[in-house]
């Protein structure tokens, strides 16, 4: 790769890095998906384990108390770790602006906001990785662009980019994978995959499709596809490892993630697959408008017309991911991800699906281009203007929901199941709440919500003036500056770069 493209690459993260950062939540107080991860980070800087006992006192626990009497959260143990560099920075502003750790809640607030860009960073360099992947496939300097582009500001890449939930960690450790393999470093590949399932268990149901793509390589000979297939599968096997050796440690059984169901299957065991829901999961992951993959990444619709020019490899890979995927969570207890917006559970493999579109032909048209680019950046923006809960809260009476329906289940299935019919965004951006000025409600932006918090909270008036504007000043700063950046030197006022 040459150094002009290697600088577009960056270009790009620094891009992306800003925009996920301007627009993200920093509110991980929603649920606990995102909180725990909060809590477990926290609490490895002050005692060294993951743990989360600061949400007893919140009632705010979910997961299961372990063979040490402490309580634990049912998430892969290397989640909270990824945060880390952006938790100790937002400790680090904290203690910058006067906001002394006894005044507990604001103190948190703060600092879990910074925590919270970790996902921005990690959704820049999945974008990042898919440009390299893209130029290695031989895509034109102009085409891998705007197919980044597109991937980072029109699909719901961005949505993962402004909030803690961890699929856009998989997505950047699984794209990432596919270079290492594209430049025929099978044992970085077999890293990235291992910090893929390391990060959430269930993402290991897509690595499958790495193994298969590998042993359809007729590029290399047998043996060498053969040894390939077996690192790979090693980073798998040692993935799996870990998450049964952690379980086993919390809870004395390798088996145990320590998911409670109890709130919402009301005839325990639970039966987290069922054969028989397929048809209704592939509905909701393919078709309904608050989870369609199309609909929340369209520009999947140009890998699609592109798929027949591929290598065997990328098309075995692609079907067999995607395959897995639809398999998987579509007869899944939850495949709709529960709360959140769009479809969480295939995120992870977002960039993967795109890689087609990078195979060398005849442009694309532009109405197409066009089409899909408009589609997806209009509801990328509005997932990351409106809360998911703000916009699918149950509700105590089920009065209000228009996300899930009660129904009476079958044993071991939920009584809550979400509506095929459900509208993102409508209810909440036509409320009266959602440009009301308190905090957590309303446009869901980090800095607003410590403007809100520090204009109508006394404890928060700790907060000093011109935090909430330094913020989204130095991101619109460096943005500014970067979208200067010309490829000659990587300094402002040279020539434009041709995929400009």
């Amino acid at each position: 790769m040459t150094n002009g493209r290697s600088g577009s690459t960056w270009r790009l993260f620094i891009i992306f890095q800003c925009l996920y950062a301007l627009t993200s939540s920093g509110n991980a107080f929603r649920l606990p998906d995102e909180y725990s991860t909060y809590y477990q980070v926290e609490r490895f800087v002050d005692a060294g384990d993951l743990s989360v006992p600061q949400t007893i006192p919140r009632n705010q626990f979910f997961g299961k108390v372990g063979l040490d009497g402490k309580p634990y959260a049912p998430w892969g143990p290397l989640t909270a770790l990824l945060a880390l560099p952006h938790h100790l920075a937002g400790r680090a502003v904290a203690r910058a602006s006067g906001i002394p750790r006894t005044n507990t809640e604001v103190w948190t607030f703060v600092v879990s906001g910074f925590t919270m860009l970790s996902t921005s960073t990690a959704a820049a360099l999945a974008v990042m990785g898919f440009h390299r992947a893209a130029l290695l496939l031989g895509a034109t300097p102009s085409t891998a662009w705007r197919l980044s582009l597109m991937l980072g500001g029109a699909s719901v890449l961005w949505t993962y980019g402004t909030n803690l939930y961890s699929e856009a960690w998989q997505a950047a450790a699984f794209i990432w994978a596919v270079v290492c393999l594209l430049n025929r470093r099978i044992a970085g590949a077999a890293i990235l995959i291992a910090i893929a399932g390391l990060t959430k268990f269930t993402s290991i149901v897509f690595t499958p499709a790495f193994v298969a793509a590998v042993l359809v390589d007729r590029s290399t000979p047998f043996p060498a596809r053969l040894r390939a297939a077996l690192g790979l599968s090693a980073g798998i096997a040692f993935s799996l490892g870990v998450h049964f050796a952690w379980n086993d440690f919390r809870f004395g059984n390798p088996f145990d993630f320590g998911y409670n169901w109890v709130e919402t299957v009301p005839q325990l065991p639970v039966r987290v697959f069922l054969l028989s829901d397929l048809p209704r999961g592939l509905a909701i992951l393919l078709f309904s408008p608050g989870k369609s993959i199309l609909v929340w990444a369209p520009v999947l619709w140009l890998a699609i017309t592109r798929f027949r020019k591929n290598e065997l490899p990328i098309r075995v890979g692609v079907l067999v991911s995607l395959g897995l995927g639809l398999m998987f969570f579509g007869s899944y207890l939850y495949p709709d991800g529960g709360y959140s917006h769009g479809p969480r559970q295939l995120v992870p493999i977002v960039p993967l699906l795109l890689l087609p579109a990078a195979a060398p032909g005849e442009p694309f048209r532009r109405g197409t281009v066009f089409a899909c680019a408009a589609i997806g950046a209009i509801v990328a923006m509005l997932s990351v203007s409106v809360s998911y809960l703000q916009d699918q809260s149950l509700g105590r009476d089920f009065s209000q929901t228009h996300y899930y329906e009660r129904i009476t289940p079958r044993p071991g299935r939920a009584w809550n199941r979400y509506r095929l019919d459900y509208i993102p965004f409508l209810r909440t951006i036509t409320s009266d709440e959602w440009p009301a000025g308190q905090v957590g409600l309303g446009v869901d932006f980090f800095p607003l919500h410590l403007a809100r918090a520090r204009a109508t909270i006394p404890q928060a008036k700790v907060i000093p003036a011109w935090l909430p504007w330094a913020l989204p000043f130095v991101w619109v700063v460096v943005l500014a500056w970067t979208c200067l950046w010309r490829r000659s030197g990587g300094s402002p006022g040279s020539p434009s770069p041709v995929e400009s």
